[in-house]
Formats: C-alpha cells, structure tokens, sequence
C-alpha cells in the first residue's frame, strides 16, 4: 500500500513540478506514526519528523509527527527543547531533512539528560489557573537547561480538555524563541525567558 502512495506522490510532483515530498501523520499516544506523501507548498525546502512528550505527575501524553516543515520552524531543527520542574515536564524534539521521502521510516526518541548541571529557577505548576505565578519553591535545572521559563495561559494536551495553566521551571536555551508545538494546542496570555540562577 505505502508504495502505492509513493507511486502516485511521484507522478504528482511529474506533473506539478519540483515542489519537496514528505510523508505526513499526526498520532497521539504512540511514539510512530505513518501516513501519506503529501506534495509540499513551493516555499518548503524541507520534510520533519519529531515528538511531543507532556508529562504531569503519573500521567504521560506522546505525540508523533511527520510533516512538511514550516519554513518559520527551521531554526528547531535538531534542537530538543525541553521545559521541566517537580510536577510537569514538556519536551519536543525535531529532525529535518531536504529531499523527497527523507521523513520516512522511524521517529527516533531523543535521550533526555537529567544530571543536574548547577542552575536552579522559581518552580510552579497550576491547571487550575493562568492568573498568578507565585513560585511554589525551586527546580533544578537538568542537561542543557540554563534558562528559567514563566508560562500563564490556557492549553489542550492531546488526550485531555481546555485548561487554565501557570507554570515556572527550568527551560534548555532559546526555547522561548524555538517554541513550536506539534499536537498541545496554547493560547498564551503571558510567556518570560530570563537567564537561570546557580545554585
């Protein structure tokens, strides 16, 4: 079946034009996912392929996805952005590619590293509310994390409803400007990146 859909992605671009191949699929609660090849818009130069991991307390949400990646999304290609603190974590990783079909094939699961490296930031985690942000008390930053992050606003995690979220915790470097989500949906109302504290 796949290489049916490879033939006809093919004979597509044949009679389209050069415009990138890349295989697309969105599956929550899976770390792969397969779908079709889909022809992408002309200003896409190159094909993605990640996941989404939330988790709060016991609770775990994974998303993976393959797509035609956003030009605006290029600068997170192989980074892992990766917020965390005591009671919830979020992280997602990309890998890009720049040829047809390049996507295909497994998502591979990054290595977190979570040896403390001697940052600590303000920590707090609330679904009840995106009105305050008074820190509950300190994480300690893990890996590359040098940069402490302030997030108020109302998400959807894959698998669960509209929530009110405030949250502080520790944050690796830029992931205020590379924040691009996949599956959570997030409607900001407040968002901060400031450098982290040592310990």
């Amino acid at each position: 079946m796949g290489a049916i859909f490879a033939a006809v992605a093919m004979l597509q671009a044949l009679i389209t034009g050069d415009c990138l191949l890349c295989e697309t699929c969105l599956a929550s609660g899976t770390t792969q996912c397969s779908g079709i090849f889909k022809q992408c818009p002309p200003d896409v130069t190159h094909c993605v392929k990640g996941l989404e991991n939330t988790k709060r307390e016991d609770s775990v949400f994974v998303t993976a996805f393959k797509a035609c990646l956003n030009p605006s999304d290029q600068a997170a290609c192989g980074r892992e952005l990766h917020f965390q603190n005591s009671l919830f974590s979020y992280q997602i990783s990309r890998t890009c590619c720049d040829s047809d079909f390049c996507n295909k094939g497994d998502v591979e699961a990054p290595v977190v590293d979570e040896t403390p490296n001697g940052y600590k930031c303000d920590e707090r985690f609330s679904d009840q509310s995106s009105d305050s942000c008074t820190p509950t008390g300190e994480a300690q930053c893990t890996g590359e994390q040098n940069t402490c992050h302030f997030f108020s606003g109302k998400v959807i995690v894959p698998g669960d409803t509209l929530k009110s979220y405030s949250m502080k915790g520790c944050v690796t470097p830029d992931y205020c400007q590379l924040f691009h989500l996949a599956a959570t949906q997030i409607y900001v109302d407040d968002v901060l990146c400031i450098p982290a504290k040592k310990l």
